[in-house]
């Protein structure tokens, strides 16, 4: 009977100590876990306080403007991509990240209510929750520009000054190249800008008091190029960042010069913003195609005067 007694101590001092053993690795594997879940690819990004405290992320091999103008936050913090494209931060939380009914339409029969953004789409989705996630977005500085006429579309797209800027492509076209761009680079995601992108960076111009609601909403005459401008002599829509009072919040070009494209649409048609400077034959006022202004055009249309401008979101 002593026997029985401790065989059966041992066994349960063996099955304790089996208890304790498992445990242990237990414990190992959700250590492994959370090693797992600390090489997330958001690590890989770098995190920028500037001088305000105000945060901002950067992408893996992208660097930060040495300009001490292009390095504060709230007035554009400037980024280089490794192709030497330009980008600006544009800050955005929960409440901010909308989009804005500036009452600029094409026509005075076309109401909010008709223009929709792809809200169903899995990349509108993952760059919404990728804004909500680290507060902002990048835009381009300038419109989609080509260094020389002879590189595909598909091949080289640069954000930068002085160059020639895209134009005659449908966009269904600009989303491909502009989700091809940073591809190869598992922290960022390039996407052709949506309406709520464009509406969120005039609101930011607007509360970080660089232009008024009027200067945006109304009348861009005083920092667009236009064919009636406040600034330039004849308006050249042909080259984008020529004009430093085009520039607000270190961003180039966002009311006149080209239209540009976003996903947006109103029916089967897609949206352009911001104006040009010259359409249909004749003068296009400033006070007639401010920067929020909304125009459906057709979007297999290839026309000589509409580009596009590149958007970045974290991953």
């Amino acid at each position: 009977m002593k026997k029985i007694y401790l065989f059966l101590i041992c066994f349960i001092l063996i099955f304790l100590t089996s208890c304790e053993i498992i445990g242990l690795e237990s414990n190992d594997l959700e250590d492994d876990e959370e090693l797992i879940i600390s090489s997330d690819k958001s690590l890989d990004l770098e995190k920028y306080v500037d001088e305000f405290n105000d945060v901002a992320y950067i992408p893996k091999n992208f660097k930060i403007s040495s300009l001490e103008d292009e390095r504060i936050i709230k007035n554009g913090l400037v980024i280089i991509a490794p192709d030497e494209s330009e980008y600006v931060w544009v800050p955005a939380k929960e409440e901010s990240f909308k989009r804005v009914d500036f009452n600029s339409f094409f026509s005075s029969s076309d109401s909010f209510s008709r223009y929709s953004d792809e809200v169903d789409l899995t990349s509108y989705k993952n760059m919404y929750s990728s804004v909500l996630k680290y507060g902002g977005f990048y835009i381009g500085r300038y419109e989609a520009s080509k260094g020389d006429d002879n590189i595909p579309l598909s091949k080289k797209v640069t954000q930068d000054s002085g160059l020639n800027i895209w134009v005659r492509f449908a966009p269904q076209d600009t989303q491909k190249v502009c989700e091809n761009l940073y591809k190869d680079n598992e922290t960022v995601n390039g996407f052709f800008l949506w309406g709520i992108n464009w509406d969120t960076t005039l609101q930011w111009l607007i509360d970080s008091n660089n232009k008024t609601l009027n200067e945006v909403s109304k009348d861009s005459t005083n920092w667009g190029n236009y064919s009636n401008d406040d600034f330039s002599i004849g308006a050249n829509g042909k080259y984008t960042g020529i004009y430093d009072e085009a520039k607000a919040n270190n961003i180039y070009d966002l009311a006149g010069n080209n239209w540009e494209w976003t996903q947006e649409r109103a029916g089967t048609s897609y949206v352009m913003r911001g104006g040009g400077y010259n359409l249909m034959g004749g003068s296009c006022l400033g006070s007639e195609y401010p920067a929020a202004v909304r125009d459906p055009l057709g979007g297999n249309d290839h026309h000589p005067n509409v580009c596009f401008r590149v958007g970045l979101y974290l991953i």
